[in-house]
């Protein structure tokens, strides 16, 4: 093993961190035994849109239609949101929609986050320059979606590899290791899958804490060889001893649509608030956007204590609500929750 082996283990992408809410894991597990409607305990994190403005041009980008409104959230709106979150230990991810640290007040939004002790998270492009501002944060992941400057001019629309990759250097040199993760973000497509392993090679190198991989969603033109894919594990499984880098390559579960045809019990682990303040249950509803307000015009609080929400979490405890649904994480805390309620051996260890 690297004797500069970092603190990242596999437990920080691990559903059995839950574990550590076990209020929240019960609440959800009465809702779906039918013992209360719903969940009323506030979410573990949110997922905080900032701007809709972005900086860059991918191909695959899910939320092109977002950016055509170029809304940003009001910096009294966000800080409102923080004192809420904080009140109730919600952790917030800062990201898009656009490109967050396009958001005119994105060092004041982050400093403030800090001044309440919020735990935040960023997931950026990483072209511009965190500087102090990583040492806020609890985790940061570039999406970087390339391995070279040739794939990432073709794959991101802009020449901007070798300025990104120098900023990642810099970001591991003046983060606090003992509380800042930093990791990247590797979106595969069909065409920037052949250099997979130098690209490993290139980010343990670095020193990142972990790369996160898994096929392009929402896009079957620009999919992957998962043949390939299958291939590329086993040989990073055979390395892995060998890697500081923690390197998780998500495929199958990242093809797996409909909610694998189970109902969503997990759905109040977390939601979306939009650049323009509209607060989305799941981005993965395409077929059927659940928008249960706007926190522009309402406290977050009377949003998700809402009749709305109340009727919205009795329709997803119907499996045949999520027929439709994308590529979603949550699907695989739905498999815990859904089949921890069948066991028949409940008292047996």
């Amino acid at each position: 093993m690297n004797e500069n082996t970092n603190h990242f283990t596999l437990l920080e992408y691990d559903p059995l961190k839950l574990l550590n809410k076990y209020d929240k894991i019960c609440s959800i597990m009465e809702v779906r035994d039918g013992k209360k409607k719903f969940d009323p305990l506030w979410p573990i994190s949110v997922e905080l849109h900032l701007t809709d403005r972005c900086n860059l041009k991918c191909r695959w980008c899910t939320d092109a239609g977002l950016k055509k409104n170029q809304a940003s959230l009001e910096l009294d709106v966000v800080k409102s949101l923080f004192n809420e979150f904080q009140k109730h230990s919600v952790g917030v991810t800062l990201e898009g929609g656009g490109e967050p640290t396009m958001h005119k007040n994105f060092c004041d939004i982050v400093r403030y986050g800090a001044s309440l002790d919020l735990d935040m998270g960023l997931i950026t492009n990483g072209v511009k320059e965190l500087n102090e501002n990583i040492n806020f944060l609890r985790w940061v992941r570039i999406s970087l979606d390339a391995s070279n400057a040739d794939e990432y001019r073709y794959e991101k629309g802009v020449d901007m590899f070798d300025k990104v990759i120098s900023n990642i250097k810099h970001m591991n040199i003046i983060r606090n290791r003992d509380k800042v993760y930093l990791g990247i973000g590797y979106v595969i497509t069909k065409d920037n899958d052949k250099d997979l392993l130098l690209f490993i090679n290139m980010m343990n190198d670095i020193g990142v804490d972990y790369i996160y991989m898994r096929p392009v969603e929402e896009n079957n033109d620009l999919s992957p060889d998962f043949i390939s894919l299958d291939a590329y594990k086993k040989l990073i499984e055979k390395k892995e001893d060998r890697l500081s880098t923690k390197v998780l390559l998500k495929v199958n579960e990242r093809t797996i649509k409909d909610n694998d045809n189970l109902p969503c019990i997990a759905h109040s682990l977390t939601c979306v608030i939009r650049a323009n303040g509209e607060l989305v249950l799941c981005e993965k509803r395409k077929h059927d956007i659940v928008i249960l307000g706007n926190v522009n015009n309402s406290s977050f609080e009377d949003i998700w204590m809402s009749e709305k929400r109340k009727k919205i979490s009795k329709k997803l405890l119907n499996n045949t609500s999520t027929k439709g649904c994308e590529v979603c994480r949550l699907t695989r805390f739905n498999k815990i929750f859904y089949e921890l309620g069948k066991l028949r051996t409940s008292n047996f260890i």
